[in-house]
């Protein structure tokens, strides 16, 4: 759906509007209002309306799974149940959750309001700051990186997490841009039982500018297929699993630029939102100014970290 598709769904008791939102001291959204604002906001990007998103009214929580861990299937004799040797368990696991709080002010000057010849002004900066708001959760949840400091610095974030204990990380510095042949080395890093499903809900997630080299290089073969990369017609896949551009993910300047590749089942990434949410509007007399100003908890978190698999130092220089 498009940012202006969920904006018409809102109901009638939380319309997205100026005049609904304003005043000072405004409580949190309630859950319905806060769980369309994550609608919302995810509606423009790329990751977070396709990974896994889970809320709580607490700032730190857990989110529980379930898994087997080896064969639980066992050769059957008639009228006998199985022995005791041959009966499984489950393994469950928990997947903790804990939020760093996250603002945003935009004062607009009232002389902004005069000035500009449109009947809903307020109304395009929330949707715009909306969406705005909603790249940065996801540059953040994606790129985060405790080490660096900064605003990346709040957290860990998904790519970071991967290479974490148990990951599965494939140093790329030496295969330049043959891509295909680092798509092969992370299906191949991958464990084969996290391979599963794969075909259906696995993603490469890659910068955007890497999406683009892909479909020129697969056009330069000069096939009726390779047109089709050319003109934007298929998706781009490799062997069967989706290879997905990230506007937001990082790249790193230097000779050449380079950034990373993420290999995962995409209901292994967690976006987690804590449900109190603000969104409100504040005029300062003394300033001239109306601040719009957005309060939000996110977090990030892997399931199962070696269900992911990480290429680094990818060769991206356009």
């Amino acid at each position: 759906m498009t940012t202006a598709d969920l904006l018409a769904k809102a109901t009638a008791d939380w319309t997205f509007t100026s005049a609904d939102l304003g005043g000072a001291g405004e409580a949190p959204l309630s859950i319905e209002q806060a769980l369309q604002f994550i609608e919302l906001m995810s509606a423009d990007q790329t990751m977070l309306p396709d990974v896994r998103t889970v809320t709580s009214r607490a700032n730190k929580w857990q989110e529980s799974g379930i898994d087997f861990a080896a064969r639980i299937t066992a050769a059957g004799v008639q009228g006998e149940r199985l022995a005791s040797g041959d009966r499984k368990k489950p393994t469950t696991f928990n997947v903790e959750l804990s939020t760093d709080l996250l603002r945003a002010e935009v004062p607009v000057a009232d002389e902004t309001f005069e000035d500009v010849a449109a009947d809903d002004l307020g109304g395009a900066l929330e949707r715009t700051i909306a969406s705005r708001f909603g790249f940065d959760v996801e540059d953040l949840l994606l790129n985060g990186d405790t080490a660096v400091g900064g605003y990346l610095g709040q957290l860990d974030g998904w790519i970071k997490l991967a290479q974490g204990s148990g990951g599965n990380v494939v140093a790329s510095a030496s295969y330049g841009q043959d891509y295909d042949a680092i798509f092969n080395r992370l299906i191949t890093a991958m464990p084969d039982r996290h391979k599963r499903m794969l075909e259906t809900d696995g993603r490469f997630y890659v910068p955007q500018r890497l999406i683009e080299k892909i479909r020129e290089q697969r056009a330069a073969r000069g096939t009726a297929l390779g047109d089709e990369y050319l003109t934007g017609k298929i998706p781009v896949k490799y062997q069967g699993i989706m290879v997905v551009g990230v506007p937001s993910m990082a790249i790193t300047a230097a000779t050449p630029d380079t950034s990373y590749i993420l290999l995962a089942n995409r209901n292994n990434l967690y976006a987690g939102f804590q449900r109190r949410i603000t969104f409100e509007t504040y005029r300062d007399p003394r300033e001239g100014a109306t601040s719009f100003i957005v309060t939000a908890r996110v977090a990030a978190a892997v399931a199962v970290v070696g269900a992911t698999a990480v290429a680094t130092s990818v060769d991206v220089e356009p």
